[in-house]
């Protein structure tokens, strides 16, 4: 950009002074990878002024709309106000400014290289699994289509897509704020997303079920909160048997089975505590959420029960009435977990 900041000016009007400054960044941004973007988006990824044209929405918006008309064209071509012209040309020199800044921190594959030494950082300071599956993380729909459309699989995997993302294009919403937790090291900002534990390392078992229930739709999760308080209530009081929501047998356990398959193969003997009662409802405690508690120390020690007998009240009985299906490979692996576990 240092041509762009060299334009001498001595001795015009402010008028042609423009057009001086004007002439150099159009000659500039020719033929250039910018000349396909939408103004909007380089006012929004520079920090300038909203841009926003007289006469409202212009369809096919883009810098190479403008860039081959003089600074007189724009007023009089393109009915540009002094206003709009003088804002569109300090968002073009604002860009090659930054473009610049960008070329003196060095070339892109070490600000790549940066990148990935800081995500590691952070990961190494909360001690962060690598290789934690995106599908059990707690992402909104769209996040979650877009991680299995372009193949993203592990939690290493969506930071360094989502900082390629953030190179490309202004991003917003819930893939600005990960991106943020991920670029920041934002402790708290990771909890809503992983299964992170405020002051503890890692991911945690609890908090990863508790996601289970998260992705549920709010019909079905009211039904199975409704079952558990049934459920609870008939223990106490005899009163008639509720049917257990179909949703539990065909996309709770399936995941929570997931999640004990991850876990279980980080800490042998996890699932094996994970039939204490006591040691469970300890770990539930850091939740902080008693009814989400209840509803997990339930769904946990029924998805036990597949495996191992549970003392847990009624399990058996609610095992009697599920088929859950299981991946036989998955189905394998867990029962080898529980019984070296109790070896």
């Amino acid at each position: 950009m240092s041509n762009i900041k060299k334009t001498n000016t001595k001795g015009l009007s402010s008028i042609e002074a423009l057009a001086a400054r004007w002439d150099t960044v159009a000659f500039r941004a020719q033929g250039s990878p910018f000349e396909d973007l939408s103004i909007s988006c380089l006012a929004k990824n520079t920090g300038t002024r909203r841009w926003s044209r007289p006469g409202g929405r212009i369809k096919g918006d883009i810098l190479a709309r403008y860039i081959y008309f003089s600074f007189e064209e724009l007023l009089e071509v393109e009915n540009l106000d002094l206003k709009s012209a003088s804002l569109l040309l300090d968002i073009c020199e604002t860009t090659f400014l930054f473009e610049e800044e960008c070329e003196e921190l060095g070339s892109f594959e070490e600000i790549d290289n940066q990148a990935h030494a800081q995500r590691m950082r952070f990961v190494e300071e909360f001690g962060l699994y690598q290789d934690y599956p995106v599908r059990l993380a707690n992402l909104d729909d769209d996040l979650r289509e877009l991680c299995v459309a372009e193949e993203i699989v592990t939690f290493v995997d969506l930071m360094e897509f989502l900082d390629r993302l953030a190179d490309k294009a202004w991003i917003g919403g819930a893939y600005k704020n990960l991106q943020n937790v991920f670029a920041h090291g934002d402790e708290k900002g990771l909890t809503k997303y992983f299964p992170y534990r405020m002051g503890h390392r890692g991911f945690h078992l609890p908090e990863a079920i508790s996601f289970c229930l998260n992705r549920l739709s709010r019909r079905d999760l009211q039904s199975v909160h409704e079952y558990h308080e049934r459920r609870r209530r008939r223990n106490r009081l005899v009163g008639k048997r509720m049917k257990l929501p179909s949703i539990v047998e065909s996309q709770l356990l399936p995941e929570i089975f997931d999640c004990l398959h991850y876990f279980g193969r980080r800490q042998p003997r996890l699932l094996v505590r994970m039939h204490d009662s006591a040691y469970l409802c300890r770990e539930l405690m850091f939740l902080n959420d008693p009814q989400t508690e209840g509803v997990i120390h339930w769904l946990a020690h029924l998805a036990l029960g597949v495996f191992r007998p549970s003392k847990a009240l009624d399990i058996a009985e609610e095992l009697k009435v599920i088929s859950p299906q299981l991946d036989s490979d998955l189905c394998q692996d867990l029962r080898k977990m529980v019984d070296e576990g109790r070896a």
